[in-house]
């Protein structure tokens, strides 16, 4: 994780990490940070820093006294993976990402 980003990372107050069990009862097993809907795993890490670039210039810390400061940094960032190494998707995985989005502000608010 970034360390510009590292505070604001969304975490999964019903998952526990590394367990390989699906805690919190929602259909995605591990999704402590969010979740990778390419390779339907909890790792949604970013394969060509794109989506870093762009988390930061939205979420970027800006009272840690390093980087760049984002546009909202107090926000929360939820990673979600839909485009693939190469930069392709399905509509279907971006459709999934936003749903998991809506159901975890649902239930976590």
């Amino acid at each position: 994780t970034h360390t510009d980003l590292a505070a604001n990372i969304w975490t999964n107050p019903g998952e526990i990490a590394g367990n390989r069990i699906d805690d919190d009862g929602n259909g995605f097993i591990d999704d402590v940070h969010g979740y990778d809907f390419v390779n339907n795993d909890g790792d949604p890490m970013d394969d060509h820093s794109h989506g870093t670039h762009v988390a930061g210039t939205i979420a970027a810390a800006g009272d840690n006294g390093q980087g760049v400061v984002g546009v909202n940094w107090s926000s929360s960032i939820m990673a979600l993976k839909f485009l693939s190494g190469r930069g392709w998707g399905y509509i279907s995985d971006a459709v999934r990402a936003v749903n998991y989005a809506t159901m975890m502000r649902t239930t976590y608010g």
